[in-house]
């Protein structure tokens, strides 16, 4: 396959695909076909919320492509403007769709403003740490059909100690982000 100043191109291809993992959560949504949370809830209702929230860190660990220009890591060591447009690109297109979609499922679940803070922090550190467990190679698709894969997720963070402090501050970057995003933009 090809290769982009180090970078396997079906590789930035898939994390452009898993950062627009937004676009069907807002159809669902919009037409209201997304279960509520709360009594009433059928079983397949449990398992379209599940899986909905295993692929919130998709978009986060596509923001962390801007480490190829921040980092002497093989990929993009010798920037020039088509790594800034790749790499930040998909970067921002990271950014921008986690903060949209952690805003969505926030808006359209949360009743008071109590609420709205409890599914940003959560949301936030899901998308946090999720980040970090794609850096360590793992996906959301073998975790949403082998849940016990999450185990592994654990024993990789724990032999990865400076990726605690990175997950940290994305989640803390996240609840901050969002936070600001509120003041701005209405809840709706």
């Amino acid at each position: 396959m090809g290769v982009f100043q180090g970078h396997q191109i079906v590789s930035l291809l898939g994390e452009l695909i898993y950062a627009f993992w937004v676009i069907p959560l807002f159809i669902l949504i919009k037409h209201k076909l997304m279960p509520k949370i709360g009594h009433g809830m059928r079983i397949w209702d449990y398992f379209a919320s599940y899986a909905g929230l295993l692929f919130i860190p998709n978009s986060a660990y596509a923001m962390l492509e801007i480490r190829h220009l921040l980092l002497i890591d093989g990929v993009a060591d010798n920037p020039n403007i088509w790594s800034f447009i790749v790499f930040g690109g998909i970067a921002l297109i990271g950014l921008l769709t986690t903060l949209y979609g952690i805003r969505l499922i926030v808006d359209y679940y949360s009743k008071s403003k109590g609420e709205r803070l409890i599914y940003n922090a959560f949301l936030s550190l899901s998308c946090g740490f999720g980040a970090v467990a794609g850096l360590l190679n793992f996906v959301s698709l073998p975790v949403i059909i082998f849940p016990p894969a999450l185990i592994s997720v654990a024993i990789g963070f724990r032999n990865h100690p400076s990726l605690i402090s990175l997950a940290a501050f994305i989640t803390i970057f996240l609840f901050i982000a969002f936070l600001c995003s509120d003041i701005l933009i209405k809840p709706s």
